[in-house]
């Protein structure tokens, strides 16, 4: 196996480049499991800092992160700072992974200059786990099993079951049985928008960054400034909208069904809807 450097477009699928047995480690999976050993080494070392060295920049800025996930949530639970806590790590780890994914897709490296050769194949050694739609559909698998999960959990099975009926009242109007099949509906549609944004947006953003490298050619490196800073931008955005929306829909998917929780789960209903609004436009 050999590496260098080369040119070459920007595929659609991720592509292996080894085999554990049978099973295919792509070049996605692969850059997804080294930030994850970054965020991990970094959030340890931040940890461990903050108790031997509280004045620490780093550990300082790893608390500041902290906060402005916790505050950002909070809102999405009805301003239950002890129910948003519950789930922090949750969407601490979703926002840093899906970020630094975003941003390494612009580091020299990442998807678009170093290769691995084998058996006359050249692959790409690194790709974004974002920019991979098997990745993103992990991550809003984990979203919204999270949220059947905790729905349940909360609920009851048949609290959480009759949940998608309770359109009307009574719940077992039958009219709640030609609507819950859309509610259910709702659930799958969420999950394909969570994924299909975070991989569209971030994906679209390489292959620009990529045609505006090749028709600028010898100054590449001064026409592709534009689309880097608005990918960077982007990669922030994306990244937040996840976890917000993910937050909105776990505070709705717990909200136990009394009066004055549906007033509150229909307000936060609302809030979803004006945020999927503001992210499908960006």
């Amino acid at each position: 196996m050999q590496s260098f450097v080369a040119e070459t477009s920007v595929p659609l699928a991720a592509e292996p480049i080894f085999h554990i047995g049978s099973f295919g480690v792509t070049n996605s999976m692969l850059a997804g499991i080294v930030i994850v050993a970054i965020i991990t080494l970094v959030f340890s070392v931040a940890a461990a800092k903050s108790r031997i060295r509280p004045e620490s920049k780093l550990a300082y800025f790893v608390e500041n992160l902290t906060e402005f996930i916790l505050s950002s949530i909070t809102g999405n639970f009805g301003g239950d700072e002890g129910k948003a806590r519950r789930f922090l790590s949750l969407f601490l780890g979703l926002f840093v992974f899906i970020l630094l994914n975003n941003l390494f897709g612009l580091l020299p490296g990442m998807g678009g200059s170093v290769y691995v050769e084998s058996g006359g194949v050249r692959e790409a050694l690194l790709r974004p786990f974002t920019t991979d739609l098997n990745g993103t559909v992990a991550l809003a698998l984990i979203s919204i099993g999270t949220v059947q999960y905790y729905g349940i959990k909360e609920r009851g099975l048949f609290s959480h079951v009759r949940h998608y009926f309770s359109i009307t009242t009574p719940w077992w109007n039958p009219m709640n049985f030609l609507l819950g099949p859309i509610e259910i509906l709702s659930e799958i549609v969420r999950l394909l928008t969570l994924a299909m944004r975070l991989f569209g947006v971030i994906y679209a953003g390489e292959v620009l960054i990529h045609v505006i490298g090749s028709l600028t050619g010898n100054f590449a490196w001064a026409g592709t400034v534009p689309a880097i800073l608005l990918e960077v931008f982007f990669s922030f955005i994306q990244a937040y909208l996840f976890i917000m929306l993910s937050s909105v829909y776990l505070a709705i998917g717990t909200t136990k069904d009394d009066h004055g929780s549906e007033l509150q789960s229909s307000a936060k209903a609302k809030r979803a809807g004006a945020s999927e609004l503001v992210s499908s436009s960006v």
